[in-house]
């Protein structure tokens, strides 16, 4: 039984997939096809939209994602990963372009995985991936990277793991532009909205710089929630790379004075290792430790009560230990 298969056509470089078929919407490229690299995807690869300017493909060919060619009649029941359908996406690393609009509106698309060297990215690929949270980007240090424009694109709150020399997991804010008209100037003002531009400019060429980035953080605290600067702060410290002992020493003071609710925030989302990193990390007191305990409590978050009862326990131990002597 086939339960993936990919239509396919040789080019100058390697494989374009022009057809993309799955029993489940978390579709993987693949690496190699054929014995060649994976190296283009089609416009409107993942659209329900049609191509209308599309050409034949008189040599295209079906293959199956457990290896070999297979026909029509085996993957026609197969349904089309397109549009809706379409919830997660791991991109190879030999893949030099992504077609126009190769994800038009796939608005259920959650979580993007690709390599930094991808650079030919075709027109309105993004449009209408209005929920993308997730962006793995894995990245070539030594060359030119896809990220800068990427960010560009995707303006809505993006946590991006940056995976490349170390691993960095930064949060990038929202913004959005407004067209207000000047009536007696009769021009248009362009006003940018939330500190998200200002993050997703922190590149030298194509390369991002951490330092910069680092650098916003006083922009972030004045102009967004509070749970996003927390959600920063954390993601910035708990996986470090680029980050200097002065910007570390900025983060973990907001965590500090915040760190009620941000351990109420990571206890609600059930992320047990991000709660067991500010208990680690951060003194709480038996007062804040039984405030945090409460709010998990009325959410209904088990495994965080159950974990922040054990650090309770802990600490009444230690306070035993230290009367005894």
């Amino acid at each position: 039984m086939v339960n993936t298969a990919y239509l396919c056509e040789h080019d100058d470089q390697g494989i374009r997939i022009l057809e993309y078929r799955s029993l489940d919407g978390l579709a993987a490229v693949p690496e190699h096809i054929d014995g060649r690299v994976v190296t283009s995807l089609a416009p409107y690869l993942f659209s329900v939209h049609e191509n209308y300017n599309d050409e034949p493909h008189p040599h295209a060919f079906w293959w199956s994602g457990e290896g070999g060619t297979v026909s029509w009649e085996a993957v026609k029941d197969l349904p089309a990963v397109k549009g809706d359908f379409l919830t997660k996406l791991r991109l190879p690393a030999g893949l030099k372009q992504v077609g126009a609009y190769a994800l038009y509106n796939c608005d259920r698309l959650k979580k993007l995985e690709l390599y930094s060297p991808t650079l030919d990215w075709g027109t309105g690929v993004f449009t209408g991936c209005v929920n993308v949270k997730d962006l793995v980007i894995h990245v070539d240090e030594s060359r030119r990277s896809c990220l800068k424009e990427i960010l560009a694109e995707l303006r809505h709150t993006l946590t991006v793991t940056y995976d490349g020399a170390g691993r960095a997991v930064l949060v990038f804010p929202e913004f959005f532009e407004e067209a207000v008209e000047n009536t007696p100037a009769r021009i248009l003002v362009t006003n940018t909205h939330g500190c998200g531009q200002k993050y997703r400019n922190a590149f030298v060429q194509t390369q991002f710089q951490f330092k910069e980035y680092d650098s916003l953080f006083p922009h972030v605290q004045v102009q967004e929630p509070e749970e996003l600067v927390t959600e920063l702060a954390l993601r910035r410290v708990m996986d470090p790379y680029g980050l200097t002992q002065e910007y570390r020493a900025r983060y973990m003071e907001y965590l500090t004075r915040h760190k009620i609710s941000a351990a109420c925030r990571f206890a609600q989302k059930e992320e047990s290792g991000s709660l067991k990193w500010l208990l680690n990390e951060i003194t709480y007191e038996p007062e804040a430790l039984r405030a945090v305990i409460e709010a998990a409590g009325k959410n209904g978050n088990t495994a965080s009560v159950s974990l922040l009862m054990d650090k309770a326990g802990m600490e009444r131990k230690g306070k035993r230990r230290r009367f005894s002597l």
